[in-house]
């Protein structure tokens, strides 16, 4: 049973095939299927270009990945294959391993013309970096996913995801400037790229191909059309209008017809070989450099497509395994790469499209991959006159909506300054220092947020709310009310290490009581014992103090400190804390373990206490100072202390009433 399990979380496809109702799902899936076949063909054209490698590489790429998701994937509703952010992502990692620099070389007949650059062995090179890159992300994704690390995507918050995705929308666009224009520039990679990218186009922008632009700007504005179109009758439309194969097919013939590339010097896709090529080792002798933006690729694929798969799975009512998602896109990638793909992740507008239409499993993503297919192995020459600068407008025009999430900046301007600084920080990194070296600092400046948040936390003295068995903080709720001689302390963090010294400081500040003040007026009062002779006098009462170590003695009497307000008790509240570690523990101890106060926890879970570290459990090991609730705590220090609260004392039935 259990190697029955395990081949089902493995293969998922044998869970729902066997019993996939053909009546009701076949004719949805094929519609579902030819629609996302037809938006996937142009963008697998275009989105090679962002890849820095031949438009074929990305048929290639909508084709094998797509087909093996079928088989492994969870999602039913996302279309996996070329999208736009990990495509630039490789497109600067291939720029850099093999820029235009290293592939100029001098005519054979030693004229006085300068160096040609050798184009098809510049892009052979970029072809096996990524193919390298694409091998080693999917081994990566299988990795993690084998070690159960789904989780990982967490550390990748939202707001993270959404100014980084924006931020590479940005990169898209400037590096498609120079194709719409039909400026001849070289493209750039690193730190600054985005910025060296315009000044280029800009200070070239006078040898532009008019003829280009015009067909570019034709392009932009019939997409942004139909995409409006589609968005405002999507209810009345049986599929939305496929525009992007529109334009490939029209503008393809339009070139063709009035011989665009030879006329008027409009640059076209060019070759597409027919077929597809055999299965080949990647070049391994390439991976030392790309180790690094490996993982940056595979994790930024995963974290893009499990949070899409989990919006859709959530519509729809099914559940995904963010583990076998990266085994899946890590088989994808994996496998692919030997058959000349670069890496992929899911697109979220072809997963809307593959969803809109009615798809209900991947046998509607599995229709879209044979779509390409019949292109790759038939009539891919037909589109080889095909303008760039179309797949440019395209691509400008799918990234519409990442641009839309600049409209997070107000929202969360409102709700969270933090949140709107990891934004702000994930944007402005990622466009001026490129995408690899962007996201590694967002990540860190989103973990030095939750490191200033638990060196920040909120702290209060509750109250009770009487008639309840509520407490909550007196600063904010005029109901609550203080029991005399009871400070119950409550801060929404846990306590460790980092944060322990803030933690004693506030309890010190709310609480009123301070150890080291009591400490060193017990020290004035000895000094000044020692210069007056009592005569056995009664002692007087100036703090209270029950510590051996600190109690002052004469003739057999002792003096005793008592804390001002007669603070008799203080009550953690610790229902917030995850745990507390020795430093924590140690903090705590050092400053109260010598006063006359009893300090009690509430709110610390049976599990918790039970896997405290030893010397929390030394310091608080007697049962009866840990209480499941703060009313539980208040009662016993009521009964402690019986003169501590006359005419307000509690019954242990005044609790919270049940729902």
């Amino acid at each position: 049973k259990k190697k029955l399990i395990a081949v089902l979380t493995f293969l998922p496809i044998l869970t729902w095939l066997p019993s996939y109702p053909v009546k009701q799902y076949l004719f949805s899936d094929v519609v579902s299927g030819l629609s996302t076949g037809v938006v996937q063909l142009p963008q697998g054209l275009a989105y090679a270009m962002l890849a820095a490698v031949p438009p074929v590489y990305g048929l290639y790429s909508s084709f094998y990945p797509v087909l093996l998701y079928t088989f492994f994937g969870t999602s039913r509703h996302i279309s996996v294959g070329t999208f736009a952010v990990i495509s630039l992502m490789i497109g600067g990692v291939a720029v850099r391993e093999a820029p235009d620099s290293m592939f100029y070389t001098l005519p054979a007949n030693g004229s006085n013309i300068s160096a040609v650059l050798d184009v098809e062995a510049r892009d052979a090179k970029r072809v096996q970096v990524a193919i390298v890159l694409t091998t080693m992300v999917g081994i990566i994704q299988i990795a993690l996913g084998l070690l159960r690390f789904g989780f990982v995507a967490i550390y990748l918050t939202e707001p993270l995801v959404r100014g980084f995705t924006t931020a590479a929308s940005v990169h898209v666009v400037i590096s498609q400037l120079k194709y719409l224009l039909g400026v001849k520039t070289q493209r750039f990679s690193g730190p600054l790229s985005a910025i060296y990218s315009v000044k280029a186009v800009f200070s070239d922008i006078t040898s532009a191909n008019i003829t280009t632009l015009i067909l570019g700007l034709a392009c932009i504005v019939f997409l942004y059309g139909v995409k409006d179109i589609n968005e405002r009758f999507k209810k009345k439309l049986p599929v939305p209008i496929p525009g992007e194969i529109i334009v490939v097919i029209v503008s393809t013939g339009v070139s063709y017809g009035l011989s665009l590339s030879e006329g008027h010097k409009v640059d076209v896709v060019g070759k597409i070989p027919t077929g597809l090529l055999p299965p080949a080792a990647p070049e391994f002798s390439l991976l030392p450099n790309l180790v690094t933006d490996s993982f940056a690729v595979a994790i930024v694929g995963f974290s893009m497509g499990i949070s899409l798969a989990k919006i859709f799975a959530l519509k729809h009512g099914y559940s995904v395994d963010g583990n076998q998602e990266l085994i899946a896109l890590g088989l994808c990638n994996f496998v692919s790469s030997f058959f000349k793909t670069f890496a992929i992740t899911c697109s979220m507008s072809r997963s809307l499209v593959q969803e809109s239409t009615g798809g209900k499993t991947q046998i509607a993503g599995l229709l879209a991959s044979l779509v390409v297919l019949l292109v790759v192995v038939a009539i891919g020459f037909v589109f080889q006159p095909l303008p760039q600068t179309a797949l440019a407008a395209i691509i400008m025009v799918n990234l519409l909506g990442m641009f839309k999430q600049f409209r997070d900046i107000p929202t969360l301007w409102k709700t969270s300054k933090i949140e709107l600084a990891i934004w702000f920080v994930a944007f402005v990194a990622s466009v001026l220092l490129g995408l690899d070296y962007g996201l590694l600092v967002a990540i860190a400046f989103a973990i030095l947020t939750v490191i200033y948040r638990t060196q920040s936390p909120k702290s209060a003295i509750l109250g009770h709310v009487p008639g309840t068995g509520m407490y909550c903080d007196l600063e904010e709720y005029e109901e609550a009310v203080e029991y005399e001689g009871i400070k119950i302390f409550h801060s929404n963090s846990s306590i460790y290490f980092a944060n322990c010294d803030l933690y004693v400081n506030a309890l010190k500040k709310k609480t009123g009581v301070n150890p080291e003040h009591l400490q060193a007026a017990l020290k004035a009062r000895k000094k000044q014992k020692e210069k007056v002779n009592y005569n056995h006098a009664s002692p007087s009462k100036i703090c209270v103090k029950v510590s051996p170590a600190l109690i002052v003695s004469d003739s057999e009497q002792s003096v005793f400190l008592k804390p001002p307000g007669d603070v008799t008790s203080i009550i953690l509240d610790w229902t917030p804390v995850n745990f507390i570690d020795t430093v924590g523990a140690k903090a705590i101890k050092q400053e109260y373990a010598a006063v006359d106060v009893q300090v009690v926890i509430a709110g610390c879970s049976s599990k918790y206490y039970d896997d405290s570290t030893r010397e929390v459990l030394n310091f608080f090991m007697n049962t009866d100072l840990v209480f499941p609730t703060v009313h539980d705590a208040v009662l016993h220090c009521q009964h402690s202390h019986p003169a501590a609260a006359p005419g307000i004392q509690m019954t242990r039935e005044e609790t919270i009433p049940s729902p």
